[in-house]
């Protein structure tokens, strides 16, 4: 009880010295179409009770259904920050310039970069000889800079890697996986079909995603069969594209077994049930004589 109580004070002490982050962005995207020069701002304020620094960075976005990622090269590559660094006061807000460079030989039409803002809390001074800890709670915002650029149009995705798991046993689901690569110049929306087909059931799923040029989507699909689903199912992927035009969709096919939690147990229990009945056990009867 004494060392808990110890723990709660100890935990109450550290709540009071977390210094938190009051941080507003604005705008919050920006969306640079049919050209390869651009200059704009981004105005950061501070609306809390302290004074916090400032880093402003810039980064390429990756997304799909399961990642998001901030890496270097690319796009950011083509965008300045000429105020990276920074402090500001309670209630003070500062206007962020930057400019976005796109090479000549850059061969793509569509491109994503961002800036990331990230604002922590200014350390106040130590006194002297004495130890003090403080929790530094940051915030990160990030701000979209997507680039449609001049030029051909050229539409194409490739179908990698579709994956179904070998067996499912219900009421589990099972997950289906694939990945799409855009090889073409332009942003593509895609809208994904896995048809399950059984021996007595159909079932279809539907998914949608965007990918950008350059870049992979991975997309995961969770199916769940009801308690009637039994059997060898094949499932299909139907993926459909084309921004500016129809394309032939993209398919690949896949197997999976289908197992009944239930018609295990049952079967589990006939067998256990035939095993016990075929060892019966001998009647000793023991005659004693007078």
């Amino acid at each position: 009880m004494r060392r808990g109580l110890i723990i709660l004070i100890i935990l109450l002490f550290l709540m009071s010295l977390v210094s938190s982050v009051n941080l507003v962005v604005s705008p919050t995207r920006f969306e640079i179409k049919n050209t390869t020069h651009f200059q704009g701002k981004v105005t950061v304020g501070n609306f809390g009770n302290e004074t916090i620094n400032v880093e402003v960075d810039k980064k390429r976005i990756l997304k799909d259904r399961l990642h998001l990622l901030l890496v270097d090269g690319g796009a950011a590559d083509w965008i300045k920050v000429k105020e990276a660094k920074f402090t500001l006061n309670p209630g003070e807000r500062k206007d962020v310039h930057f400019e976005v460079v796109v090479p000549s030989n850059y061969n793509y039409r569509d491109a994503v970069g961002a800036l990331v803002v990230r604002a922590t809390p200014k350390a106040t001074p130590r006194a002297a000889g004495g130890t003090q800890v403080v929790l530094k709670q940051g915030t990160e915002i990030i701000v979209p800079v997507v680039i449609g650029l001049p030029g051909p149009i050229r539409e194409s995705l490739k179908l990698e890697n579709f994956k179904a798991p070998f067996i499912i046993i219900s009421p589990l689901s099972g997950e289906f996986k694939y990945t799409l690569h855009n090889v073409g110049n332009c942003y593509q929306n895609f809208t994904g079909v896995i048809t399950l087909k059984g021996w007595f059931t159909t079932t279809r799923i539907n998914s949608t995603g965007g990918v950008y040029p350059g870049d992979k989507y991975t997309d995961v699909i969770a199916w769940k069969p009801g308690p009637w689903d039994v059997g060898l199912y094949s499932a299909n992927v139907n993926i459909e594209y084309g921004k500016y035009g129809p394309h032939e969709p993209l398919k690949a096919t896949s197997q999976v077994i289908v197992i009944p939690g239930w018609l295990l147990i049952l079967i589990i229990i006939i067998l256990v049930s035939r095993l016990l009945k075929g060892k019966k056990m001998p009647i000793k009867i023991k005659i004693e004589k007078e």
